[in-house]
């Protein structure tokens, strides 16, 4: 393993520290229980590879945006049952693919919903709060490793 390759994994795992302490922190000013915060995949996404589709801004906030209004929807449809969740989560993977917002983890988000005694709010706290986080998060990964290609890159020696 190279230098720069170990210098981006360490910026890989503090970003994913970061991101988990944030999610502790939302929860904690929310009063939303840790588990109903759907992120933990999008920051294992967005700090191994803050440079893929998936992680981009649109993808994180659509998707999670876009599954936790399918989630709702099933909620208060009183469709309640594994064929809703599963009926939500085939819709919200139609939706992100149709508008280029497709970001595989939020698709956790209807199984939160389900049987819950979450309202509409769940889509502002932890929802659009988390996923805009988990954004900024990547893009901060996304600069940290872009400062150490320049840093730790050596440039071909001229013959």
């Amino acid at each position: 393993m190279n230098k720069l390759t170990l210098i981006k994994g360490v910026i890989s795992g503090l970003g994913a520290c970061v991101g988990v302490m944030l999610m502790f922190k939302l929860g904690e000013i929310s009063s939303v229980p840790l588990s109903a915060i759907p992120f933990a995949t999008s920051i294992v996404l967005v700090a191994g590879t803050p440079t893929a589709a998936p992680a981009r801004n649109r993808a994180i906030i659509l998707g999670h945006l876009i599954c936790g209004g399918m989630g709702v929807l099933m909620h208060f449809s009183g469709l309640e049952s594994p064929w809703a969740v599963a009926i939500a989560v085939a819709a919200s993977v139609v939706i992100m693919l149709a508008v280029d917002a497709f970001h595989p983890p939020a698709g956790i988000t209807p199984f939160v919903l389900y049987a819950s005694t979450f309202d509409w709010d769940f889509l502002i706290v932890p929802v659009l709060t988390g996923a805009v986080t988990v954004a900024i998060l990547a893009r901060t990964i996304e600069k940290l490793m872009q400062l150490a290609d320049k840093l730790w890159t050596v440039p071909p020696r001229s013959p």
